[in-house]
């Protein structure tokens, strides 16, 4: 029994070594179950990890996703930490960790592959108070205890943002990275950066303790946007005291650029660098700072620089030498030297000498920072006044060279000193033909002798010429001061021309009658007063317009004035005004007041940065003349004009609110209409005032017309932020509209009563009419058509935002017309007119020698782009009588230009283009007399045009019982047609015309063939016979046989006639094609046998030659003309028979 009971019961001593393993096993157990599974690292990084964090050093850590153990791999994402002591959190988007546990053992820490995704991470500004306190600690001195292996590293899409600026790394690699242990280097192997722009690789090696010795080289590429690539290489070392630049060089484009130096940062900051460049191109600034600019630096550029200093908690000290400075910009040589350094709050220059091209620039001596610049560089404020002690002189006949876009000379010289407060200048200058862009000055002369240490007088003197500014140009301008700071008594002087427009030189032009015109004005302005306390205050003793053409203005008395920094006042100016106040001016003697004649113009105000701005004027007795340049040409206004307005602002605002009163007295309108006689009507009772306030415009007008008519209307835009609401109405009564007979083309006396009765509504953008407009017992007579319309009606109808509706009619002669149709988006550019016009025997033409009825049935369409015209035109009545056209008129050619003439519009210019597709249908009373024809005509065209080419026509148009007189005889027109299948002007004849001699019992005629622009002309007779017996038969009605000898001579001109008609073209064809000026038949004598063929070239200007050969006789001439002068030549002709020459002296008489 033994045995058993020892095997079941164990002894004090196991049982308590079994006891005490228990936690030890449960502890291994659950450090196993943390580091191997998905779960114990999930609840390791997500919830113990952050709350470590948070107890140890206040940060919050969170980790949205993990997958994988802590033995490897690990995948974690969505990764954010919140630094205690910053605002913005650093985040990562993924992280893949993967690395071998096993070397801990060998101590060893291996991670074979580390990846991070998308990170952001924001760079203190240095505002935080808690992160400037905070102090690191000093580095460890101890060596690290474990080995370290990176095999590979990898970030991609790093975002770090400082303020507004953003960088950005699309992927960085490192590895493999290895570190020995204890007291041995970290090496990195290799670090590549990539961006958009480039890539940089770099090699380093760390000691891990003190004093921390590195040692880093590498190399980089980059290409910029516009295809220009940087490569460059370097290296440095040092320790955690400062840095040795051992040698780094670049190479842009042509050049090169390469550098050297030290830093040391163990107490402040100190530095000795040198930089150099060859060949550099002084474009590349556009590469990185101005890539937008397009001003020109070409150049190569050779420079060596070296600087040297230091900073502290007293500030910068900083020296640079420019030991070569040369080569050439923009194709002038250019070369510097001397030496440039900061110190404290000075910046000073130390002989430093520019030349560019001819130009020379000199400056030496010192100046203070700007203020602005103290904090960027890090320089003690102090409350000492600092001290100005600059010289410099200019030498500069080539402008260019400095700055694109600037010309001209410059020359002198000048000298600043004295405390900066109160600075003493001394300068003179003098400058020509200088430019800059749309900006000139001829000359320039200045001289300023400025001390503001005491209280003697100063003085100053700018004089320039031809000044061009704001596309305004001002013959001379002219500044004196005097006193203290030259600022005691002032003295502007301005030349201007008096040119056409509508600027402010048209308004201080405005001609006088009686008066001679003047091209130029002159304004003399005259201030005393002085500067305390940096405000300006006096009195504007004097400011006379002088225009030569009309009187002058002329300011009514002094009035005070204020300028500060922080106030401007004019008019009234309150005790306080040094100090920035203001009070409001109130009536006119708080205000500035000219007066020319009865015209008078005041105008009053101030700004305060406290108070904002307040702006009040008004005007009495100004004549319409001086707003001639803003009226139409053709309207004329007498009467005279007041007005009154104000302005209040608030300040640090945009918001203002305005106000405008325009009361003109009962005056006249003229309007001079082109080739009538001008329109003259009265108008009574006009008005015009407009206010804004809070973002909303209203207007409210009104005017009487003539005796008893009245235009009114008001209308309230509201503000942006409603996208401009609209509510208005607009109302008119006219009992006479008389007075608008000008503004309708052609048209003579108007009657009628015309009243209209609007409202408005919906936004700017898409405005609403709704209401009525109507025109009733309307007439008007058409001066051109020479017919008068009767029983006028229109009527034009809105509702809200449906298309306006318009309907209307009128009677001429027998007939009627009437139209109807709608307007679609009547207020904006997409308006869209649609319109039927219908009509029955309207008359449209009342003439002596043409009277017209016609019945259309039409439908026209027209918006921005073009016209639309398509149905039928019928002419049921119509006659036409011309007795005869003028054949000896020349017409001028299309490129003859008449001095002192404007020239005419081309026709087929670009314009409003016009679709049309209408049938003219010839009713059964249509007639034609004229050239010899007398026939009725009948049938249809349709007509097409389409915009850019010539109208075309498809139909037939056929004469009926016609009689055409030729050749001293009457012909019956057996047939007569025009065919229309092309250009409407150039229909195609068929045209038979006899004569039937009954004596003879014989019909002899013509045929007309061909085109209306090309004919053929045959004879014709039955039964058939030589044409020298048709000939006969027409014009005598006997055989040739039986001609007297004046009839004889009449058939030699027919048929040479007839000749001259058939071979026109055909002799035109054979010049074009042999190249000939001149191919014609011609006739000198009384008989046939004379007639000959002309053959001519114009070899020059001045010579012209010629040959006649005989169709009948075998003779033969040649011609010669030179022209002398214009009005003296010589001509020669020779033959077999003869030779001649002759001078010939022509006198042209209009």
């Amino acid at each position: 029994m033994a045995p058993l009971e020892n095997t079941r019961y164990m002894t004090k001593p196991r049982r308590l070594v079994f006891l005490l393993s228990i936690p030890l096993v449960v502890t291994i157990l659950a450090g196993g179950g943390l580091v191997a599974t998905e779960f114990g690292a999930r609840w390791f990084l997500q919830h113990a990890l952050p709350g470590i964090s948070a107890m140890t050093s206040g940060d919050r850590i969170r980790i949205g996703n993990v997958e994988g153990t802590l033995l490897s791999p690990l995948t974690l994402s969505e990764i954010a930490h919140h630094p205690a002591d910053f605002s913005e959190p650093t985040t990562i988007a993924n992280m893949v960790l993967e690395w071998r546990p096993r070397a801990l053992f060998s101590g060893l820490l291996h991670i074979s592959r580390l990846r991070l995704e998308g990170i952001r991470y924001a760079i203190s500004d240095g505002n935080n108070d808690q992160g400037i306190a905070r102090e690191s600690a000093p580095p460890s001195r101890s060596p690290l205890p474990l080995a370290l292996r990176l095999d590979r590293m990898e970030i991609v899409d790093l975002q770090v943002a400082r303020g507004a600026d953003h960088y950005h790394a699309q992927r960085i690699a490192a590895g493999p990275i290895t570190f020995a242990g204890g007291a041995k280097p970290i090496l990195i192997q290799r670090l590549e950066v990539a961006s958009e722009v480039g890539k940089l690789s770099v090699a380093m090696e760390i000691d891990p303790v003190a004093p921390f010795a590195y040692k880093v080289s590498g190399n980089g590429r980059a290409t910029f946007p516009d295809g220009t690539v940087f490569v460059g290489e370097g290296g440095l070392h040092g320790d955690a005291s400062g840095a040795i630049v051992e040698e780094f060089s670049a190479k842009v484009r042509e050049g090169r650029i390469s550098g050297r130096g030290s830093l040391d940062w163990s107490r402040g900051l100190s530095w000795d660098l040198v930089l150099s460049a060859r060949e550099l191109d002084p474009n590349i600034h556009r590469l990185l700072w101005r890539p937008e600019s397009k001003d020109d630096w070409a150049g190569s550029l050779n420079l060596e620089l070296r600087g040297r200093g230091h900073a502290d908690d007293h500030g910068p000290d900083v020296t640079v030498e420019i030991e070569r400075f040369d080569g050439v910009l923009r194709g002038y040589s250019v070369a510097a030297s001397g030496g440039l350094g900061l110190v404290g709050r000075r910046i000073e220059l130390r002989d430093l000498k520019l030349r560019g091209g001819d130009n020379r620039l000199r400056i030496h001596g010192a100046a203070p920072l700007p203020k602005g610049l103290l904090q960027e560089v890090g320089a003690a404020s102090g409350n000492a006044d600092p001290t100005l002690d600059l010289v410099f002189e200019i030498d500069a006949p080539m402008l260019d060279v400095f700055w694109p876009g600037l010309g001209g000379q410059l020359r002198g010289r000048g000298r600043f000193d004295g405390p900066l407060s109160k600075p003493k200048l001394h300068l003179r200058m003098t400058g020509e033909k200088l430019a800059y862009r749309e900006y000139g000055i001829s000359a320039l002369q200045a001289e300023l002798a400025l001390d503001s240490t005491t209280s003697a007088s100063s003085r100053a003197t700018i004089e320039a010429k031809n000044v061009v500014l704001a596309n305004h140009e001002f013959p001379r301008l002219r500044v004196r001061g005097e006193g203290y700071q030259a600022l005691d008594k002032i003295t502007l002087g301005i030349d201007f021309l008096c040119q056409s427009g509508a600027g402010v030189e048209a308004f201080l032009c405005a001609e006088t009658p009686g008066r001679p015109v003047s091209r130029d004005g002159h304004l003399m302005v005259r201030l005393h007063g002085g500067l305390k306390d940096g405000v300006w205050s006096g009195n504007l003793e004097s400011a006379d317009i002088q225009s030569g053409s009309s009187e002058d203005w002329k300011l009514v008395a002094p009035i005070p004035l204020m300028f500060g920094g922080n106030a401007m006042q004019v008019g009234r100016v309150s005790a306080t005004g040094s100090k920035g106040a203001f009070r409001k001016a109130t009536g006119s003697q708080g205000r500035a007041c000219w007066q020319r004649r009865e015209a008078r113009i005041c105008a009053g105000g101030g700004w305060s940065r406290d108070l904002g701005f307040d702006i009040e004027g008004d005007m009495a007795g100004l004549s319409w003349r001086i707003f001639r340049p803003w009226l139409p040409d053709a309207l004329e206004v007498r009467g005279v004009i007041g007005a009154n307005f104000d302005i209040h602002g608030l300040p640090d605002t945009e918001e203002f609110d305005a106000h405008l009163k325009v009361m003109p007295e009962p005056g006249v309108l003229r309007y001079r209409a082109p080739d009538r006689e001008p329109l003259e009507t009265t108008f009574r009772d006009a008005r015009l005032m407009a206010s804004y306030a809070r973002g909303g415009l209203d207007v409210d007008v009104g005017i009487g017309i003539a005796e008893k008519g009245t235009i009114k209307g008001k209308l309230r835009v509201g503000a942006a932020s409603a996208e401009y609401p609209l509510q208005g109405m607009l109302q008119a009564r006219l009992p006479d509209s008389g007075p608008l007979a000008a503004f309708v083309p052609q048209a003579g006396e108007l009657k009628g009563a015309l009243a209209f009765d609007f409202t408005v509504g919906g936004t700017a953008r898409v405005p609403a009419l709704h209401g009525r407009a109507s025109l009733t017992e309307g007439a008007m007579d058409l001066l051109a058509p020479g017919v008068e319309l009767q029983d006028i009606s229109l009527v034009v109808e809105g509702r809200r935002k449906q298309p306006l509706k318009i309907t209307g009619a009128a009677t001429s002669g027998p007939g009627r017309i009437t139209f109807a149709g709608e307007v679609r988006h009547p207020l904006d550019a997409s308006r869209r007119i649609e319109l039927s016009v219908r009509g029955d025997a309207f008359q449209a033409l009342r003439l002596p020698e043409a009277e017209l009825l016609f019945s259309p049935d039409l439908r026209i369409v027209s918006d921005r782009e073009e016209t639309v015209i398509d149905g039928k035109i019928s002419i049921p009545e119509a006659t036409v009588k011309i007795d005869a056209l003028s054949d000896t008129g020349i017409t001028v050619s299309e490129d003859e230009v008449i001095l002192g003439k404007d020239p005419e519009p081309t026709e087929g210019a670009p314009g409003h283009a016009v679709r049309a597709q209408v049938e003219v249908i010839l009713g059964d009373r249509v007639s034609f007399h004229g050239f010899g024809l007398d026939a009725k005509l009948t049938g249809s065209v349709i007509i097409d045009n389409l915009p850019g080419q010539s109208p075309t026509g498809t139909g037939m148009v056929v004469m009926e019982d016609g009689r055409y007189r030729a050749y001293g005889q009457t012909l019956t027109i057996e047939r007569g047609r025009l065919a229309f299948s092309g250009p409407v002007d150039n229909p195609a004849l068929e045209i038979h015309a006899m004569r039937k001699v009954a004596d003879a019992d014989v019909e002899v005629g013509v045929a007309i063939a061909g085109t209306l622009k090309r004919p053929s002309v045959n004879l014709r007779a039955n039964p058939a016979m030589p044409e020298t017996e048709v000939l006969a038969y027409l014009l005598t009605g006997s055989p040739l046989s039986d001609a007297s000898h004046t009839d004889r001579m009449a058939l030699i001109g027919m048929a040479l006639d007839l000749t001259a008609s058939q071979t026109q073209p055909l002799t035109k064809q054979l010049g074009d094609r042999i190249g000939l000026d001149t191919v014609k038949v011609r006739n000198e004598g009384n008989t046939l046998k004379e007639s000959s063929l002309l053959l001519g070239k114009r070899l020059t200007s001045k010579l012209y030659v010629g040959y006649v050969q005989g169709i009948f006789e075998n003779t033969r001439t040649f011609e010669a003309e030179y022209r002398i002068t214009d009005a003296l030549s010589i001509k020669a002709r020779s033959s077999d028979e003869q030779r001649s020459a002759e001078f010939i002296y022509s006198i042209e008489c209009n």
